[in-house]
């Protein structure tokens, strides 16, 4: 569909008088005039006088539309503070409905519009290149920025709306489209996108590492799937890998369209490998699948394969019954057979039913930050990217091979193969894309040093980044099927390096703003202290998830005007850099009620982690190593470690010995004891200590061995062994002498104490020996 028709398909209609005037422009541009000379001064005068003019337009409509729509919901505020018996429900709610659906029109009217103009004026510019517009609109959306309005305080004052609603009245929330407001969403982590300008990476690099190391990855990929790359070998340690993804979609743009706007059965499909594909790297095949209860992508099918089998796979012809049998003589777990097969077959489907192909190719430097082993903080930094068209929507001049999955031009092992593709083939993106994922936790530590670094002068913060989004849109934007622009699009023209200066005063006014919107939310922040739904914001924006009822305006002394100040201490604090409702579920009475965008609300700075690039696991191509750096080299034990443990082992064998000899005198004698049922229960006392002593010296013997190679930092003591043997021993002697004591009182041997002086005459001069006496024969029960 054309996008003037796209326009005029989908425009409000009690707006329609306030969006531009797509198809007058276009006429304007004199497109099919053919004459020579057939674009003047005064056509050009008139065509950016019209541009001009509705610009004025749109942008004075959508803000008297916004003032129109926080004054609607101030009114519904003030009906709520004291509520009488004739507090009117259904009308509360149906006017709550129409403010929510004016600010899902109002969002959709901007991005058409913006579509329109950009749109517009690249045609503009290619019809008459000696006519540029392209600076002019930029200046102009500088000044009427309708495309970047923030719908954050409305969208609060919706929820906590209707959390009153719910908390107070018995509503039908099967009629509320803010119902899903209540469930609990308790995300992993938060995602934050950055642009970093090339004079301005080393600096960021270097501020980075202060506080967390370099990841380095290897051309490797954990998977189920491994024994379909079960030739390859394993080869690791690139240290500067350079990163391609392959992204699908067809002639009508669906997959980027969809996702772009967030509908509900959006998705994406992509091919990703590390290196070059001469040197046969592992190529994983993801589709994501978008979820809108939680507003973010998550991994419907994922596969690793050869490339041998890709071609296959996209054409329909791919059968998995041969692999499917390989995995069954390596003996595979029945339940990953099974997936994957169902994978392939959803795949194949997938691309089948939404005529995919091909169509765009990523590719980028790619560094990563993270503590090991500790995932509360990961950045990655993808630098020199580059967008490739890999399309065969033209049939008559295809960019790729239709046959083939990729481009075997710039696949070829050749010396500089991106020096065969040609003008309008490629993008350069001028910037390097930071990320930074913050996990979710009650216990979150301040970082001062993110705060400093995000809002400094080094980079800019673009919520929703896609390199997806990003390429088809500056490669395509020409094409009518292309419905959407994104909103990030016309600030690749403007010059991101800004003036420490201006950087703070910038961060000083986005401050004040926020202040301000909190400000104005405190009374639905009394309102709802006591309702028990979290509150859990869901913006884009890294500042825009900071919600503190005790927000500072910036000051010098808290930034640096120059430059990042030094590493501060990492302190706990609920003024964090990514405050979610995790950190406040102790205290109630500052947050409001929690929310999550209706499905249909389609506004992209309130949607949360677009991950398309990333999942939740840390960076492809970074794995757990099978060896550590403190671990290399030839392993140089002293040998007095080696006879410590030795001799050890040897006088465990000596205490095997020794019970072993007692176990056997004690059963051998049994026949001539007092009690053969006593010495035969003592035996088998003593060789249970013997068994049980000669294995726990094995164990620590071996197991001191492993800590000792594999320069652990464990403890070499271990005290239940000698425990167990001594707890034994004290109570094979306890009852060897009760059972024996009470076997000779039994049968009256103890008359005869006489003969050894213990007679009354004894007792009578010796009282203490006396009461020793009895209180043993009590004790044994003689």
């Amino acid at each position: 569909m054309l996008f003037g028709n796209k326009l005029d398909s989908e425009v409000y209609p009690p707006w329609k008088q306030y969006y531009m005037n797509y198809t007058h422009l276009k006429k304007l541009l004199k497109e099919g005039v053919i004459l020579q000379n057939n674009w003047s001064d005064t056509d050009e005068q008139n065509f950016v006088s019209a541009l001009d003019s509705d610009l004025e337009k749109v942008y004075t409509f959508q803000a008297n539309k916004y003032e129109e729509l926080s004054e609607i919901l101030d009114k519904l505020q003030a009906e709520t503070e004291n509520p009488t018996n004739e507090f009117e429900v259904d009308k509360f709610s149906n006017k709550l409905e129409e403010a929510l659906s004016g600010a899902q029109e109002l969002d959709h009217f901007q991005r058409l519009n913006y579509t329109g103009f950009i749109k517009v004026v690249k045609k503009h510019d290619r019809i008459h290149p000696e006519f540029s517009v392209k600076p002019l609109l930029n200046v102009r959306l500088k000044n009427l920025p309708f495309h970047s309005e923030d719908y954050s305080p409305l969208l609060y004052k919706v929820s906590a709306l209707f959390q009153f609603l719910r908390d107070n009245y018995d509503v039908n929330e099967s009629l509320t489209k803010l119902s899903s407001f209540n469930d609990d969403n308790k995300e992993e982590f938060q995602s934050f996108k950055f642009w970093v300008h090339p004079d301005n990476l080393m600096e960021v690099k270097t501020t980075i590492l202060r506080h967390l190391p370099v990841l380095v990855y290897g051309n490797k990929v954990a998977s189920v799937d491994d024994l379909l790359l079960e030739d390859d070998d394993d080869e690791d340690g690139n240290n500067d890998p350079i990163i391609n993804c392959l992204y699908f979609d067809n002639p009508n743009f669906d997959l980027y369209n969809n996702k772009l706007v967030k509908n509900n059965d959006s998705s994406s499909l992509r091919f990703k490998w590390i290196g070059k594909l001469s040197d046969k790297p592992r190529i994983s095949i993801e589709k994501k699948v978008f979820d809108p209860s939680s507003q973010d992508y998550n991994v419907g099918e994922k596969l690793t394969m050869k490339e041998k089998y890709l071609d296959s796979l996209i054409s329909g012809n791919f059968s998995a019954d041969k692999l499917v049998n390989k995995m069954i003589k390596k003996g595979e777990k029945s339940d990953d057979i099974t997936k994957f097969a169902d994978n392939v077959s959803n795949l194949s489907s997938f691309i089948k039913e939404n005529n995919l192909q091909p169509c765009l190719r990523t590719v980028y430097k790619r560094t990563a930050f993270q503590i090991p082993g500790e995932d509360k903080i990961r950045i990655v930094i993808d630098s020199d990217l580059m967008f490739i068209r890999e399309d065969s929507f033209d049939q008559q001049r295809p960019i790729r091979d239709p046959s083939k999955w990729h481009r075997t031009d710039i696949d070829s092992n050749v010396s500089n193969p991106y020096s065969l593709l040609r003008k309008g083939e490629f993008s350069k993106f001028p910037y390097s894309v930071m990320e930074i994922k913050v996990k979710n936790s009650k216990n979150r530590k301040r970082l001062v040093w993110i705060d400093d670094l995000v809002s400094s002068h080094l980079v800019k913060e673009i919520p929703n980044f896609s390199k997806f989004i990003q390429g088809t849109a500056s490669l395509f934007i020409e094409d009518d099927k292309l419905a959407n622009i994104p909103l990030w699009y016309n600030e690749l023209e403007n010059d991101i390096k800004v003036d420490p200066e201006q950087a703070y005063i910038d961060a000083r006014r986005k401050s004040l703003k926020q202040q301000n919107d909190e400000e104005n939310m405190s009374k639905f922040k009394t309102m709802l202290s006591n309702s028990s739904g979290p509150y859990s914001p869901r913006s884009k924006s890294f500042s825009g998830s900071i919600i503190n009822t005790n927000i500072e305006p910036l000051s010098p002394s808290k930034q640096s005007k120059s430059k990042l100040e030094p590493p501060a201490e990492e302190q706990p604090n609920d003024e964090d850099l990514g405050h979610s409702s995790d950190d406040f579920e102790e205290e109630p009475s500052k947050l409001i009620a929690n929310f999550k965008l209706p499905n249909s609300l389609n506004i992209a700075k309130l949607i949360d982690v677009d991950s398309e690039d990333e999942e939740i696991e840390m960076p492809a191509g970074v794995i757990k190593p099978e060896s550590y750096i403190k671990n290399a080299g030839p392993l140089k034990i002293e040998p007095k470690v080696w006879l410590a443990n030795e001799r050890t082992f040897n006088r465990w064998l000596h205490m095997t010995t020794l019970l072993s000899s007692l176990t056997f005198i004690i059963y051998s004698s049994a026949n001539k004891s007092n009690s053969f049922q006593l010495s035969e229960f003592l035996a088998y006392i003593y060789f249970a200590l013997t068994l049980f002593s000669g294995a726990w010296g094995y164990y620590i013997f071996m197991r001191r061995r492993d800590i000792i190679v594999e320069r652990s930092g464990k403890h070499l003591d271990n005290v239940i062994g000698p425990l167990i043997v001594g707890v034994g021993l004290t109570a094979g002697l306890i009852v060897n002498f009760v059972l024996g004591f009470k076997r000779v009182a039994s049968q009256g041997e103890f008359n005869d104490f006489q003969l050894a002086g213990v007679n009354e005459t004894f007792y009578q001069n010796n009282p203490i020996q006396k009461a020793i006496h009895e209180l043993v024969f009590k004790l044994v029960g003689a």
